[in-house]
């Protein structure tokens, strides 16, 4: 947030305000709409997977409910009230670990996605902006080896460790039926949910009339993604800007426009948020209960 008010202090108000009036309400209205059908594709998925898992729930319980982890999942840093979803289907849950398994799961879907997205965004910055420099001599190549192996070491150790106390929860993970026709099923959706997501971004880029590499920007909001996922921010402010900023520096683009896009697009997620947002005001319920399994 701190970030956030001095890249825009420092650039000026007035700049960024301009750029940000070339966006008209249909565009907004338009931008509202791809997120909310890929919200619903998302959520789609997710009964895709709790089904799997023995939970019965429907498609528009599904839906109502995603919505409302979306809305505590970007109000908390790390997206962690994502899992409240648990306390409005208790009723339908067999148990808190098969619960907590189906969540982990969808979220892993949306991981392995930006992951591959990600991936594909570093070789194409790396080939088009040479943004990595690589070990000069072979004593940084030794000291990277040396750094990967003892992490691997120290996690291997942790995993000996906790083997025993973390076996009931590793039965309830693996307690589905998810099939490799299933698996591609909810993979092909996270794929088309997070390309209109991320899409998003460039439809704005488009409508503010931004002349930008628009392949380059698309995949660099997938490496945004994999930052906002840090509990260190909420609903991507300050991280977002400061990657946009540097996407735009990249692309000899000035940061104004940058900042305005960012802020265009905090806009729509808070707006895509009010139907969750209104089913939680009628439906509240206290995070606090998930540590309590209630």
């Amino acid at each position: 947030m701190i970030l956030f008010f001095l890249m825009l202090y420092k650039i000026g108000w007035e700049e960024t305000f301009h750029s940000i009036q070339k966006v008209s309400f249909i565009h907004i209205c338009i931008a509202v709409l791809i997120l909310w059908v890929a919200f619903y594709l998302k959520s789609m998925r997710w009964k895709l997977i709790s089904n799997s898992y023995h939970i019965p729930i429907g498609s528009y319980k599904a839906f109502k409910v995603f919505f409302i982890g979306l809305f505590l999942a970007n109000v908390t840093p790390g997206r962690l009230g994502d899992f409240g979803r648990l306390l409005y289907i208790k009723e339908e849950l067999p148990n808190q670990r098969i619960g907590w398994s189906s969540l982990i799961m969808d979220r892993l879907f949306d991981l392995a996605c930006l992951i591959v997205f990600s991936l594909v965004a570093v070789i194409y910055y790396q080939i088009n902006f040479d943004i990595l420099e690589f070990p000069k001599s072979y004593r940084s190549i030794v000291y990277w080896f040396s750094g990967i192996g003892i992490f691997f070491l120290i996690a291997f150790g942790f995993w000996k460790l906790l083997k025993n106390k973390l076996q009931s929860w590793k039965e309830a993970f693996q307690s589905n039926d998810l099939n490799l026709w299933t698996t591609l099923r909810s993979f092909g959706i996270t794929c088309m949910s997070m390309v209109l997501i991320y899409g998003v971004f460039n439809y704005v880029a488009w409508a503010m009339r931004i002349e930008i590499n628009h392949i380059g920007l698309f995949l660099g909001t997938f490496v945004l993604g994999i930052l906002s996922l840090l509990p260190i921010t909420i609903l991507g402010i300050g991280v977002r800007e400061i990657s946009l900023a540097i996407i735009f520096q990249l692309h000899n683009l000035p940061a104004e426009d940058a900042i305005g896009l960012s802020l265009i697009i905090f806009l729509l997620q808070l707006i895509s948020f009010i139907p969750g947002a209104v089913w939680f005001y009628l439906s509240p319920i206290k995070l606090n209960d998930l540590k309590q399994g209630k």
